[in-house]
């Protein structure tokens, strides 16, 4: 651009000059004369004279780029623009962005540089400020990044670090559970073989001791297995349809016998419409076991109750709650926080032997199934354990007996229990389903009201009224029309006294009565039996001959004792490849099978009888397992190899006597 062209209107450049908030310069180049405007002076401070060399007011770090841009604008004629510190008149580094152009003379060589300068510090320092921050949070984000990583990496290590110690722990426990069970088999075996012939009271007071510290060893083995299992996140729920409220009777069952020779009533109690739900009955049960359980082994004298209450709750949900009280001596406060940690027990120095791992593994079953177990110590004493679980409602199948002939209508009950309390609970209960009740408090007193004309539609007679040498012909005679029911335990025995109740038509039920089980009561059954009935034990297979499969020589003693007693005859073999020959040469009806043997092991030999089977080299028969083994997967390889069910040890004759007749009957 030439110098003959500058516009004349010097007046209107002034005056766009002194708008600017640039300041502006021009530098001759052949002169070397320089000029800077008045803003350019007052924005940096300078005199009137000017800032003198300005290459030495430039910040060594910026003066080599800004001498590069400007020869570089001086060969090329060119513009350039530049940001730089510069060192203003009180000796402040500024910075400043500077814009300039080289004007050429009529010879097209360079004459003038004129350019202006920004006063940009302010901007350019929070840029600085920004960028440094900036600087300083990728770093930050690095060195965390590193650090997550490195956490995550040690985070998986101890991951599996714990999966392999999970692993080692579930192996050691089902391979410790084993070698404990095995000699308890025979520690137990021989035990009770021994009760059946000890003669005198000391001698079975001994064995009975001896039984019960075994039996607690083995409930501390299933409850350490139990919670492992738990921990482990191993324990898979299995629901499915079930009677909640023949369950729960059920397992108040189960631990009656627990209750004998003391002076402690057991009562049961259902409310609600849904008897049938969709759950882990297993598990259900397992947690009211274990309540019940403890209920019973810290109440010496009194009540323990179970009360299960169902009403509706979401659509085709129903709110289940179980409760389990007692009037034992409670848990101190300073306890009751504790009782579900594992290891704990409710009362400290009660000389209660167990682990305490049933609450635990209670409460953990509870969380498992989306319930709460909680736990209430009413000021006048015992405690209460409360189970709530939402289950769906499940349809009630059909009748397994629709040849039973109805119910008689509610009528008068007269209900005898030499204990009025436990008489009264039971009076609640048939008062719901339109019953008038009466509580006697021994059979004479029934006799001699019914002498005086009274008719009751409904006699029960309560274990606890049944004393030895009890006549129940007159009674019957007194009330032919009634009906009659003897309410026992499940472990009662009088066979006198049943036999003249069925000849009477006086029928045992088995204590507690589920809601179905009270609405047929005076049902009359004809070739069927209606629930609750007591039942005759199964008969086996008269002198069936069973194959033992047993290495070791204590258990093939219990094994081959407990079978002849139920009046079998019994073969033995010491391993897999015996039980082969032993059942080719003879058949026999049962083969019990060990699992862990030398040479073949019960697996083996379960899966190559099964192919001589197939083959016609043997007729085939039941084969069950007999193992110390008792995890979900010892059960589902016992199912893979074709055995027709699983016997756990330690083994008891009254185990063999109920599961036997499933194969043998």
């Amino acid at each position: 651009m030439s110098t003959s062209n500058v516009s004349p209107r010097l007046a209107r450049s002034d005056r766009a000059l002194a708008a600017s908030r640039d300041g502006f310069w021009e530098r001759h180049l052949r002169s070397g004369e320089a000029w800077y405007s008045e803003r350019f002076l007052q924005m940096f401070g300078f005199a009137a004279d000017g800032p003198g060399p300005i290459h030495a007011r430039i910040h060594p770090d910026d003066l080599g780029g800004l001498r590069d841009a400007y020869r570089h604008a001086l060969q090329h004629c060119a513009s350039f623009e530049c940001e730089v510190r510069l060192l203003d008149g009180a000796g402040h580094w500024r910075w400043v962005r500077g814009r300039a152009q080289v004007w050429v003379d009529e010879h097209g060589q360079p004459e003038l540089v004129a350019g202006s300068v920004t006063d940009m510090h302010r901007e350019k320092i929070a840029l600085l400020a920004l960028e440094e921050q900036s600087r300083r949070l990728e770093a930050q984000v690095h060195e965390r990044t590193e650090h997550l990583a490195a956490a995550l990496t040690l985070a998986e290590e101890r991951r599996l670090e714990a999966e392999r110690a999970n692993a080692a722990k579930t192996r050691f426990l089902a391979h410790i559970s084993h070698e404990i069970r095995t000699p308890l088999n025979g520690v137990l075996g021989l035990n009770e073989l021994a009760l059946r012939v000890a003669h005198s009271e000391d001698q079975r007071r001994y064995l009975e001791q001896a039984r019960a510290s075994g039996q607690t060893l083995l409930q501390v083995i299933s409850d350490v297995l139990d919670l492992s299992r738990i921990e482990s996140g191993h324990h898979d729920l299995r629901p499915k349809p079930f009677d909640l409220a023949h369950a729960m009777a059920s397992t108040m069952r189960a631990l009656m016998p627990l209750a004998g020779g003391r002076d402690l009533v057991l009562q049961f109690d259902y409310e609600g419409p849904a008897h049938w739900v969709r759950g882990d009955e297993g598990a259900i049960r397992q947690i009211v076991t274990n309540l019940l359980g403890n209920a019973l082994k810290f109440t010496a004298q009194g009540r323990v109750t179970l009360q299960v209450q169902v009403a509706p709750a979401s659509s085709g949900s129903a709110a289940v709650t179980v409760a389990v009280s007692d009037t034992g001596p409670g848990i101190a406060a300073d306890r009751q926080a504790k009782v579900f940690e594992p290891f704990v027990q409710g009362e400290a120095g009660n000389g209660q032997s167990g682990a305490g791992l049933g609450l635990a593994i209670a409460q953990s079953l509870a969380r498992t199934m989306g319930g709460t177990l909680g736990l209430h110590c009413p000021p006048a004493g015992g405690t209460v354990f409360t189970l709530a679980l939402q289950l769906p409602v499940a349809d009630t199948p059909a009748p397994a007996e629709p040849d039973l002939p109805p119910a008689g209508p509610p009528g008068l009950a007269w209900l005898v229990y030499p204990e009025p309390s436990a008489g009264d609970w039971l009076a609640r209960r048939l008062t719901r389903l339109g019953w008038r009740c009466a509580v006697l408090p021994d059979p004479g007193t029934a006799l001699s009201r019914a002498q005086a004309g009274e008719r009751p539609d409904l006699v029960l007679l309560a274990e606890p009224a049944l004393a030895a040498g009890l006549d129940l012909l007159p009674l019957r005679a007194a009330l032919p029309a009634a009906v009659l029911r003897l309410l026992i335990r499940p472990d009662w025995h009088d066979p006198v006294l049943e036999a003249q109740a069925r000849q009477l038509q006086v029928l045992p039920l088995v204590a507690p009565l589920t809601p179905m089980q009270l609405a047929r009561i005076t049902a009359v059954p004809g070739s069927g039996h209606p629930s609750g009935l007591r039942q005759p034990n199964p008969v086996l297979q008269a002198n069936a001959e069973v194959l033992l499969v047993e290495d070791n020589p204590v258990n093939q003693l219990v094994g081959q004792e407990f079978l002849k007693a139920l009046g079998l005859r019994v073969r033995l073999a010491n391993d897999g490849g015996g039980a082969l020959v032993a059942c080719t040469e003879n058949p026999p009806a049962l083969v019990l099978m060990d699992l862990q043997m030398p040479g073949m092991d019960g697996l083996t030999a379960t899966q190559r009888l099964h192919e001589m089977q197939r083959d016609g080299l043997w007729p085939g028969a039941p084969i069950v397992a007999l193992t110390a083994h008792a995890s979900p997967a010892d059960h589902a390889a016992c199912r893979a190899a074709g055995m027709s069910g699983m016997l756990t040890k330690p083994l008891s004759l009254d185990m063999l006597r109920q599961q036997l007749p499933r194969w043998l009957s």
